[in-house]
């Protein structure tokens, strides 16, 4: 039952065309800001707060998706620090943006499912919990070192292949399953489009992050309208026994490697 709602609650969002964006901005002293924005369309906001009524068992009221009290939540599931947030409204979009503030980047665990703050998790089994990514840093003369540690990914890894852990994983020895669960992500997934960026206050000076524009380093994007196009982008990520392999994925931007340096200054 319990993986279940958690599939229902994902269907509603994706088919609603969910917007989750992070941008880590750091400063030379390793101290920081992060700006967290997720987004819905009204009708998936609709059945989502209706689902959520539903399950809230003779409560008065049911659970705020979006706003402070969840964004707190994740302050301190990412060892960071509630600024401020307001909820935000478009023709095509209801969310929340979120404001967050840490002094110490080495103290910051992010998971990539943090992205989407405030948003029911699809699910809550210990065995696809998430690992966070990791921060090092250190100065040296005018320039500074962050090193992203990425967390370990492996051979039937939950977070290596984004179906793993919806209900929609697939069986690789069962062919009919495999493509069941790609026409789910298909119909599900339309419109979907999460992103993670870190920007530094500065010029880099030299890193291996495959993604830089400018001061910005992607460290994590998943584009499915951009995945969808390709025919055989979603075999590619289901059968994905190594991250590297997911380099060739069109829509997805991961990086492959463990350590991530970048130095910066002015």
């Amino acid at each position: 039952m319990q993986r279940m709602t958690g599939v229902l609650v994902f269907a509603l969002l994706a088919s609603g065309c969910l917007r989750s964006t992070t941008v880590i901005s750091l400063k030379p002293d390793g101290s920081g800001t992060v700006v967290q924005e997720t987004g819905v369309s009204p009708q998936a906001l609709a059945m989502l707060q209706g689902f959520a009524g539903a399950s809230a068992e003779g409560k008065s009221a049911p659970p705020q998706l979006f706003g402070e009290d969840q964004a707190k939540k994740a302050a301190e599931s990412m060892g960071v620090r509630f600024v401020s947030g307001e909820p935000f409204k478009t023709a095509q979009m209801e969310g929340y943006r979120a404001r967050f503030a840490f002094d110490d980047v080495r103290k910051v665990r992010m998971k990539m499912n943090d992205s989407a703050a405030g948003i029911p998790q699809a699910s809550t089994d210990a065995k696809t919990s998430e690992p966070p990514f990791n921060f090092e840093f250190e100065q040296r003369g005018s320039s500074s070192i962050l090193t992203i540690v990425m967390p370990d990914k492996g051979p039937g890894d939950a977070g290596l292949n984004p179906m793993s852990g919806l209900g929609m994983g697939g069986d690789p020895s069962n062919p009919a399953a495999n493509q069941q669960a790609i026409q789910m992500m298909k119909a599900m997934m339309a419109g979907m489009f999460v992103d993670i960026t870190l920007n530094v206050d500065g010029r880099i000076i030299k890193t291996n992050a495959p993604f830089v524009k400018g001061s910005d380093v992607t460290l994590l994007q998943l584009d499915f309208d951009k995945l969808l196009a390709d025919e055989t982008a979603l075999q590619k990520l289901q059968g994905a026994t190594d991250i590297k392999a997911l380099a060739s994925v069109p829509g997805l931007k991961v990086i492959p490697e463990k350590r991530v340096t970048i130095e910066f200054g002015k």
